[in-house]
């Protein structure tokens, strides 16, 4: 079996197991977190859950990723470490991780251009990593909290 092979029969459709998802970045209600949760710990992916309430800048989450993802400590909190520490483990084994941004909103209210930089940077290495050209596996991103409705 070929990596490509590989790739794509480990891959989950987090749309098709949750079809109330919104379009990707999948930002989700707050009264959907046990349901996305239960939904994805199910799924094959391995599921990280960061606590954004205390996040107040881009480092803090990179931080915080670098802690959830157990980084070695030669790794700095940036998002170029995280890019190579998630390629070097994906050129071993194939990734399948969904990390689960809970308190999302602090984070925004915080800084937002922060948290708008962060979620397009993370968004960007996701499609990256699972581009079946050079798959190092899946990265799905979910950011949890009180959303406002768009009407």
């Amino acid at each position: 079996m070929t990596v490509e092979d590989e790739f794509l029969d480990a891959w989950v459709d987090v749309e098709e197991a949750l079809p109330w998802l919104p379009a990707a970045p999948y930002f989700v209600a707050e009264e959907q977190r046990g349901p996305l949760l239960k939904a994805l710990t199910g799924s094959g992916l391995s599921v990280l859950e960061i606590d954004l309430a205390d996040v107040r800048r881009e480092g803090d989450l990179q931080a915080a990723l670098g802690r959830a993802l157990a980084k070695p400590d030669e790794y700095d909190d940036n998002w170029d470490a995280l890019r190579d520490l998630l390629r070097e483990r994906g050129a071993s084994t194939l990734l399948a991780i969904a990390v689960v941004f809970s308190s999302a909103p602090a984070f925004l209210r915080a800084d937002v251009h922060g948290f708008v930089r962060a979620v397009s940077i993370l968004q960007n290495l996701s499609l990256e990593l699972s581009d079946i050209d050079e798959p190092y596996g899946q990265l799905e991103l979910f950011y949890v909290g009180e959303w406002p409705s768009a009407r």
